[in-house]
Formats: structure tokens, C-alpha cells, sequence
């Protein structure tokens, strides 16, 4: 594991990427899948990353750049790498990648959140943005949950 020092304004620039990023893994799943249930599902994720992305923008303008240390730049690199999606790739596959991105995406906003050198607007945007990420994770699963019957 690697440690890296960025600052506020890079995290929620590298944040911004993992919700576009996630946005568009939604969206690009979606178009594949044939289940009713999971395409519902794939659009109201995409639409709450999207946002997730937006919130992160508009507090970009104000960010400072207190440096922040200890973050697992190792980690960080995996929330934004994308699964490929195929004409194969079945509907429990991309929901459980979904799965894993959105339990990543809240441990990651878990750690930002906590982080005792940022201001408030900051801090309590990472907190709301691991709840609904939390959110995420409990929908995906349940949607699994019922799949397996």
C-alpha cells in the first residue's frame, strides 16, 4: 500500500472522476441489460451519481488546498477503474461490480469525512456522500438478494 499527499481540492477533482466514472459504467449497463428491475435500478444509480458529480463541482469553486496525508493512493486508483461490459457480461456480474464500486466509492468518502483538517462544507459533503453511497451499497445488494430467489 502507497501513501500519498494531496490536497482538498485534488480529492474532490479525483472524487468528481470516480462519480463520472461510476455515472457512466450505469448508464453503459443499462443499455445491455434486459431486466426490468436491474435497468430501474441502473438509471437511478446514474442519476444519483450524476448528482453526487454536481454537488462535488459546486464546492470545487471554494475548495482551498489544505493538504491532506495518509490516503491510500493504491486504493484510490481502483475506485476508478471500469469493468468492461460485453454482450455476455449477465446482470449479476454487473451488479456485483456495481456492488464493489459503490462499497469502495463509501469507504473512500468514509476516510475523507474523518479527516480532521477539513473544513465543515467539506467534511459534512463526504459524510452525506458516504451515506448515499451506503445507500447504494444496500439497494444493490438487496436487488441481488432477490435475483438469487
Amino acid at each position: 500500500m502507497s501513501s500519498g499527499e494531496m490536497n482538498v481540492t485534488d480529492i474532490l477533482k479525483y472524487s468528481i472522476r470516480i462519480e463520472h466514472e461510476s455515472m457512466n459504467f450505469y448508464r453503459e449497463s443499462a443499455a445491455k441489460v434486459d431486466g426490468q428491475a436491474v435497468k430501474e435500478l441502473l438509471a437511478i444509480l446514474e442519476q444519483e451519481e450524476i448528482k453526487h458529480e454536481q454537488r462535488l463541482t459546486d464546492i470545487l469553486a471554494s475548495a482551498d488546498n489544505t493538504a491532506v496525508s495518509g490516503l491510500d493512493t493504491e486504493s484510490m486508483d481502483k475506485l476508478i477503474q471500469n469493468r468492461s461490459i460485453s454482450a455476455t457480461t449477465t446482470e449479476r456480474e454487473i451488479l456485483n461490480t456495481a456492488l464493489g464500486r459503490e462499497k469502495n466509492t463509501r469507504d473512500f468518502y468514509a476516510s475523507i469525512a474523518t479527516m480532521t483538517n477539513l473544513n465543515a462544507d467539506v467534511a459534512d459533503l463526504f459524510q452525506m456522500l458516504y451515506n448515499q453511497e451506503s445507500g447504494h451499497v444496500t439497494k444493490v445488494g438487496n436487488l441481488l438478494k432477490k435475483l438469487d430467489g
